[in-house]
């Protein structure tokens, strides 16, 4: 049994985000690690750094004018996460304590480190791409493996710099695998290594696995269309509308904005219990996959078309249950080489 810790996108508010991190714990827990993400939350900018200068200015010249002085703003805040959130992370999934920069010290006490999935090495997501790519431990001597890390686009968008750092990174890599199919040439073309193809975490799990987070959710006989949209819009509304419409189905429109409506269980229960689904979300069409739903996917080209071109490419063959048996293998076989 090996002690594994696992870094990813910040376990903030993100459903695919949350969901998929479970699914690889889980998967490395059933072949018997012991298994804990890396509870990292990212301080957040509330307030833009020249509005913070003019702000602590006119602070400094207040505090000479009795009755005016005042309390320095303050640029940024140590990230928090939301209830909902938090107590699906507290019950499904293993973490470190809290933690708000990556430091090597915090990898000491584990034999392996898995770097995935998600967006994990899009510079668009990830202020500091080279943590992704374990810099602040380039000298501990760990193994390391990257499942399913994803680019999110088949293009490249690292800067030179980025480039060059985080090649050396990932030549350090004991084992690499990408969630999409185009992210194998940019591992090549780009970082010098060789990857490998598999699954997000969220696929190598059954129905059921989900099912029992979502149980204690009554089942909803209503005959529903569940539109799950990043990006609403009127145009993207109207055609959800006619579809409902069109099918006799109840509209269940809804997004993932700073209030959002579910709960993960209540989340998961509208793909479970939904006549016909309708997402922009990456994480939303694997769940109408896991589900067996029958879904129309709308292209999110800005938030990574190729994400989609994999999984639609690989949803079509009729090849899952193989490619899940494949990614489970090269899992197991990365965890035990040496």
């Amino acid at each position: 049994m090996a002690k594994i810790a696992i870094i990813s996108q910040h376990l903030y508010d993100n459903y695919g985000g949350l969901l998929q991190n479970f699914a690889l714990q889980q998967c490395l827990k059933k072949i018997g690690h012991e298994v804990k993400t890396i509870d990292y939350l990212r301080t957040m900018n509330c307030v833009p750094l020249d509005r913070c200068l003019l702000s602590w200015a006119k602070t400094l010249l207040l505090f000479f004018i009795p009755g005016k002085r005042r309390r320095f703003v303050r640029c940024s805040y140590k990230g928090f996460r939301p209830c909902w959130a938090d107590e699906f992370v507290s019950k499904w999934i293993n973490t470190t304590s809290k933690c708000y920069k990556y430091k090597a010290s915090m990898l000491e006490n584990f034999d392996i480190v898995i770097v995935g999935s998600d967006q994990v090495w899009r510079p668009k997501y990830n202020y500091r791409i080279q943590d992704m790519f374990l810099e602040f431990a380039r000298n501990l001597p760990i193994k390391r493996i990257a499942y399913a890390a994803s680019f999110g686009v088949d293009e490249w968008e690292y800067t030179p710099k980025q480039t060059k750092t985080c090649a050396k990174l990932a030549q350090k890599f004991d084992a690499i695998s990408v969630r999409e199919e185009s992210g194998v040439n940019l591992c090549k073309n780009y970082l010098g290594v060789d990857a490998t193809w598999t699954l997000d975490p969220t696929l190598l799990l059954r129905k059921e696995d989900y099912c029992e987070i979502c149980k204690n959710v009554p089942i909803s006989l209503e005959k529903n269309l569940v539109a799950y949209i990043l990006d609403r819009n009127e145009s993207i509304r109207l055609q959800c509308e006619s579809i409902a419409a069109e099918r006799g189905f109840t509209l269940k429109y809804f997004g993932a904005g700073k209030n959002k409506p579910y709960t993960i269980p209540e989340w998961l229960a509208l793909f479970r219990d939904a006549s016909y689904v309708v997402t922009d979300s990456f994480h939303g069409t694997v769940f109408s996959i896991i589900f067996g739903k029958e879904f129309k996917c709308l292209y999110n080209k800005s938030r990574g078309s190729a994400r989609f071109d994999s999984l639609l490419k690989l949803y079509d063959s009729g090849k899952f249950d193989e490619m899940r048996e494949f990614s489970l293998n090269w899992l197991c076989k990365a965890l035990e080489s040496t």
